[in-house]
C-alpha cells in the first residue's frame, strides 16, 4: 500500500477519535480544529517512521496526545500562564448563553469537555483514552506511565469529575 493510502485509511479510522482528543485539549473551537490539523499532519510527517512495534491506535494516540500537549505548552508560554478552568469558563459560558435552545445533551456534553479541560494535560489523556475504550496497558504505553499509575489515576481523576459537576449543580 502507498504512503497516501495508507494515511488515508489511518485517518478514516481514527479521525473522530482524534477529534475527541482534542476535544478533551482545547476548548475554543477554531483552535480545537488548528489542532486536529496540526495532529493529522503530524500523522503524515510521521508515517514513515511507523514500524509496527506497536499497535497503529497506540501510534496515532501517541502523536495526537503529543501534539495537544505542545500546542498548550506553545499557548502557556504565548499567553502567560492561564487557569484552565477559569479558560474554560470564558470559552464556554458564552456559548450556552447563546442558545438556549440546544439539546441538553448536548450541553451536558459541553458541561463534562469543560471539566475535562480543568484537568491536567495527563488526566485529561487518561480521560479521552477512557472514553474510547483504550485499555489500561495500551494508556500506559501510550503515556509513557505504569499500569497500576492509570487505574489509580483514572480512580481519583473520576471523583474530581463527579466533585466539579455536582459543584456546578449538574449531578452525576
Amino acid at each position: 500500500m502507498d504512503r497516501e493510502s495508507r494515511y488515508r485509511e489511518i485517518i478514516d479510522s481514527n479521525k473522530d477519535r482524534i477529534f475527541r482528543l482534542c476535544c478533551g485539549y482545547v476548548v475554543d473551537r477554531d483552535e480545537r480544529k488548528d489542532v486536529y490539523q496540526e495532529v493529522l499532519i503530524n500523522i503524515w510527517k510521521s508515517l514513515e517512521t511507523f514500524r509496527d512495534q506497536a499497535q497503529m491506535s497506540t501510534w496515532v494516540y501517541r502523536i495526537a496526545v503529543n501534539t495537544c500537549l505542545s500546542h498548550l505548552r506553545t499557548e502557556k508560554r504565548r499567553r502567560g500562564h492561564v487557569d484552565n478552568e477559569a479558560s474554560a469558563r470564558i470559552e464556554m459560558t458564552p456559548q450556552e448563553e447563546q442558545d438556549e435552545s440546544e439539546d441538553e445533551l448536548h450541553r451536558s456534553i459541553e458541561r463534562l469537555y469543560r471539566c475535562i479541560a480543568a484537568l491536567s494535560p495527563v488526566d485529561r489523556a487518561l480521560v479521552a483514552l477512557y472514553m474510547e475504550d483504550v485499555g489500561s496497558r495500551e494508556s500506559a504505553e501510550i503515556l509513557g506511565i505504569s499500569e497500576g499509575n492509570v487505574r489509580v489515576k483514572l480512580h481519583r481523576i473520576r471523583k474530581i469529575l463527579k466533585s466539579k459537576l455536582q459543584e456546578n449543580g449538574h449531578g452525576t
